[in-house]
């Protein structure tokens, strides 16, 4: 085993947490209105465990019942209840004041009473990248993607701003009858008919109640995407094959876009409404329940979930795959939200595809920068024209309204993006045909995505400082920008993790390691509306991991979401596509750890042949669960001698937060691979660190299918990363096992 160090310290004290990462690798704002005495009244979510009744009507009356006692009238009550979640999980959504939820929190059965919040939403080369080849002329399929049937009949629910179904990527051509299982509907509106559900989309609801008014102000209340973010997300999971001549930015990484799971099934649950992509808790849990109900296999929520859901955890009893986003909040350590162990929270990283985009310069050095520029059918040349060339310091509107003749200028703005949008307006207003815009992380195009009308250009600091001093030497400066070109290969330093993708550890519970795993999630093409764009965010990592959710549940039916989860963290990758340990973007690159990437990048190929598992028992979760959010009139003992620290899930990984005293924990692993396997382990421990692994061998037959083991340290804090190789069992050979 080998230790890496990883160490995180808050404002207040240095606080050491540790990871221990096992990789066994084988081949709302609130909605508010007036109570009857002048209390402002919003909503509040009550959460009541476990479905009780045996009909879903018993339990909405049980509701009802309990709302009414609260509030002593049958009329009060029906008016104040927003959502009644009745099928995977019991509670309510209420209009209440805050003297309200207090006495509700003390009702018999009521495990919480929480205010609404709103969550925030946070392709065709990241398929390839990844190893999943769809079949071409030069390449057949994967092997996965062939062994899964490329996720035939899976059932993929995207909890998300909807869906525009007439993309090519949600083509129904060649599928069969929609999964005789499937109990969801159809839900129609304005913009939506029943012939908008197809074979590929099975089903599709939207959700109102609870949500403030501005947030859908001006939109059709219906399943259909107009912000766009849903039905990215939800081609990069499921999307149907589309080819190279119709998938593409204007030219821009022409390929075949599809999802990762092209033959799956989606259905759709808009629970987030505006272009901000304001996603009301009541609603995103009115949506997880219907999923529950509907019969979905994985469930992609490109959401930041700010604590732990009861509504994906009672999903994962359910034995649905929760995927979450890690957030957009990086590259600051502790910035990570979601805790939730029983989900698989997603890291972005970038792919080895730069949209290379030369700027010659009047002396004819050329400077290499990243954009997304492109030249219209209706351009009057094939090539760009020199124009003149300035460099700025600041790109206020006070510099602009005194800057003379733009036109056909081009401008580096050196103010590191802060006016990025009124700099790029102010200069095509007055005629200008190019922005350039500094970064240290110049592959990281977010802030160009948008940019319409001019060239926008990313470029690095050392860059534009040669280009400024051009421009400062130079009389009269001039430069041009070539239009994006796609470049791709081994040669690319890829993947990286995201400058933007938030890192661990938790703050609230930094015995859970989070994230979990990372996937692609900049600059991905995928479908919006009836063409292709680039997004980039932990929102288009996390349907990555959703589709090979849905190629591995064809594969081994019967794993828990535990499983599935196990598999894809203790096979990722830990080096790039030279070898070399994978970096990780931020105010300076360093080498990524455990809290930017958790186990690793993710490796479809390698998680269908795990190894070994680490499985859970789902009652451990709701344990933990409950006791963390018990009130004291809650059925649950939580007392100090049952409740145990979140680290003896038997999760993928150990995350210790304090060492200071001797520690052992167990892990239970099962064996999924070849029936007799030996698997050693060799221990590098980290300066001051005594840790051993007890037992050192763990050998499987075809009665020991289940083995345990301990980790043992006489000393402060551990981080591990492990890399193990299977033995064979004849000739008994020593297997290095890296933790």
């Amino acid at each position: 085993m080998g230790l890496q160090m990883c160490s995180s310290s808050s404002s207040s004290q240095h606080a050491r947490v540790a990871a221990l990462v096992l990789l066994p690798l084988l081949c709302f704002s609130m909605v508010l209105s007036r109570a009857h005495g002048g209390e402002s009244r919003k909503v509040y979510v009550a959460y009541l465990g476990d479905v009780k009744h045996g009909h879903p009507d018993e339990v909405v009356a049980s509701h009802h019942d309990m709302l009414t006692t609260l509030l002593q009238s049958k009329e009060d009550a029906s008016a104040s209840m927003v959502y009644n979640y009745k099928h995977g999980f019991s509670g309510f959504a209420a209009m209440l004041t805050a003297d309200q939820a207090t006495r509700l929190a003390e009702f018999p059965g009521v495990i919480s009473v929480e205010p609404s919040k709103t969550y925030r939403t946070t392709t065709t080369r990241s398929w390839d990248f990844l190893g999943l080849n769809y079949p071409s002329s030069h390449t057949p399929a994967s092997e996965l993607l062939q062994a899964s049937n490329y996720g035939e009949d899976i059932i993929i629910g995207v909890v998300d701003t909807g869906i525009w179904p007439e993309s090519r990527s949600f083509s129904d051509q060649g599928y069969g009858p929609v999964p005789s299982r499937w109990k969801g509907k159809c839900q129609v509106g304005p913009d939506w008919g029943s012939n908008n559900c197809s074979r590929k989309i099975i089903g599709a609801r939207f959700y109102t109640a609870g949500v403030p008014k501005e947030y859908f102000e001006g939109e059709p209340l219906s399943p259909r995407d107009h912000a766009g973010h849903g039905t990215h997300t939800a081609s990069t999971a499921a999307g149907s094959a589309v080819g190279q001549e119709a998938a593409s930015f204007h030219g821009i990484a022409a390929g075949v876009a599809r999802g990762g799971a092209p033959h799956a099934r989606i259905a759709v649950y808009k629970s987030c409404w505006s272009k901000e992509g304001h996603c009301p808790t009541p609603a995103v849990l009115a949506a997880i329940d219907d999923a529950i109900h509907d019969g979905v296999d994985v469930l992609s929520l490109s959401l930041e979930m700010s604590e732990n859901s009861y509504g994906t955890l009672h999903a994962v009893l359910k034995g649905i795959v929760m995927v979450h986003t890690a957030g957009n909040a990086g590259p600051h350590m502790q910035t990570i939200r979601d805790t939730s162990p029983w989900a698989i929270t997603v890291a972005a990283t970038n792919i080895d595809r730069p949209f290379d985009t030369v700027i010659t310069l009047g002396n004819k050095q050329q400077i290499v920068g990243q954009s997304l520029y492109y030249q219209g059918k209706k351009s009057s040349s094939s090539r760009s024209s020199f124009g003149d060339f300035g460099c700025l310091r600041s790109c206020t509107a006070e510099v602009f309204d005194g800057a003379q003749d733009l036109k056909g200028a081009i401008l580096l703005c050196n103010d590191q993006r802060e006016a990025l949008f009124p700099a790029a307006q102010y200069l095509m207003d007055g005629g200008g045909t190019g922005l350039i815009i500094v970064s240290s992380t110049p592959d990281d195009m977010r802030p160009v995505t948008d940019c319409e009308g001019i060239a926008c250009v990313v470029v690095n600091i050392d860059d534009a400082e040669r280009m400024c001093q051009y421009s400062e030497d130079t009389s009269s400066a001039q430069a041009k920008i070539e239009p994006a070109g796609t470049v791709t290969g081994k040669e690319i330093l890829a993947p990286k993790v995201a400058i933007f993708s938030s890192r661990g550890p938790s703050v609230t519970y930094p015995a859970i390691l989070k994230p979990d795993i990372a996937a692609p999630g900049a600059n991905i093409l995928a479908a919006k509306q009836d063409g292709y764009v680039f997004k980039s965010g932990t929102s288009m990592a996390a349907p990555h991991v959703a589709g090979i959710a849905a190629l591995l549940k064809v594969l081994h039916p019967y794993w828990s979401p535990a499983a599935i989860k196990s598999a894809m963290v203790t096979t990722a990758h830990v080096t790039d596509e030279r070898g070399m340990p994978i970096m990780a973007e931020g105010i300076s690159r360093k080498i990524a750890d455990p809290f930017d990437y958790g186990g690793g990048t993710i490796n479809p190929c390698g998680a269908a042949h795990p190894g070994l598992i680490y499985d859970i028992d789902p009652s451990d979760y709701s344990k933990f669960f409950k006791c963390t959010i018990s009130n004291k009139r809650t059925p649950v003992d939580c007392n100090t001698t049952t409740m145990q620290p979140a680290y003896y899930l038997n999760l993928p990984s150990i995350s210790v937060p304090d060492l200071r005293h001797p520690i052992t924990v167990s892990r239970t692993v099962t064996n999924v691979g070849e029936v007799n396997s030996v698997y050693h382990a060799a221990v590098q421990s980290p300066a001051g660190v005594k840790m051993e692994v007890v037992p050192p061998v763990l050998v499987f037959d075809a009665t020991n299918k289940v083995q345990t083991y301990q980790v043992v340290n006489e000393l402060a804090w551990l981080d591990a990363n492990r890399n193990t190789k299977k033995c064979d069992q004849d000739s008994r050979k020593k297997c290095d096992m890296l933790w």
